[in-house]
């Protein structure tokens, strides 16, 4: 299977008003789309829908923050358009605990650093893929140390997508990723943007992968990536791996006919 380059369009970040002023250890409540570039911890008290117009749902450039999504949803606008949560250039972040719907891109993170994603439930309209770029639950661009633990992928043509030679140390666990009736790649591994190198040195371990055509893709510049004690049921390979430095053992898989 040939990898698939996605292009992400470039972001508005200077169209909301700045967050009013709060005192250091609160809790800053979130009602609407915003750009987060303050630390601290923050919570969703509402659900939201958000315009890609004017950016992410949520887009984060500070680092050291927490977002908790207290249970609450961000909704895009469908027609694979928008990224409901942006991570971008920070390190030291969380982003937990509510719905991502009906975006292009559910999670983003690029350029960044020690990030957590955890209880996060990511959906998609299910929508064919004609060409790339599919939906895409979470996509990890250029960036270390980001765990993806605990999350339901549901409904989305490619489910966690890392991309680019700066990409390593990466750890996806304990996720559900199911497809509807147009899934493509369950987990891919690819070059980025003006690098052809792909991630090096992930562990994938503990998911369970179901309806993609592919289960899991290692493309040739990706390396000695490890995939292990994951569950694979697939409709045409559970696996593509294009470089024999990684390792893939351990698993379960099964194809559904």
């Amino acid at each position: 299977m040939t990898p698939i380059h996605l292009g992400l369009p470039a972001l508005a970040l200077s169209l909301l008003a700045a967050p009013a002023l709060f005192a250091q250890g609160q809790t800053r409540p979130i009602a609407s789309q915003t750009v987060i570039d303050s630390p601290g911890s923050y919570v969703l008290n509402r659900d939201i829908a958000y315009n890609p117009e004017r950016g992410a749902g949520i887009m984060i450039t500070a680092s050291g923050v927490t977002l908790d999504l207290n249970g609450y949803e961000i909704l895009g606008p469908g027609g694979l358009r928008g990224t409901a949560i942006r991570v971008l250039n920070a390190q030291g972040v969380t982003v937990k605990s509510g719905s991502v719907a009906n975006s292009a891109f559910g999670v983003v993170v690029e350029g960044s650093a020690n990030v957590r994603l955890a209880g996060l439930n990511i959906r998609g309209q299910g929508l064919m893929v004609t060409a790339p770029p599919p939906e895409v639950g979470v996509m990890i661009v250029q960036s270390r140390n980001v765990v993806v633990e605990g999350n339901a992928i549901y409904n989305t043509g490619l489910g966690i997508f890392v991309r680019g030679g700066q990409s390593w140390g990466n750890r996806i666990a304990n996720n559900t990723l199911t497809a509807g009736m147009n899934g493509l790649l369950g987990i891919c591994y690819n070059p980025a943007p003006s690098d052809p190198q792909g991630p090096v040195g992930d562990l994938i371990t503990g998911n369970l992968i179901t309806n993609y055509g592919v289960g899991l893709q290692f493309s040739p510049t990706s390396r000695y990536n490890v995939a292990r004690l994951n569950t694979v049921v697939f409709t045409s390979a559970a696996y593509d791996i294009q470089n024999p430095s990684n390792i893939v053992e351990d698993n379960t898989s099964t194809q559904i006919r």
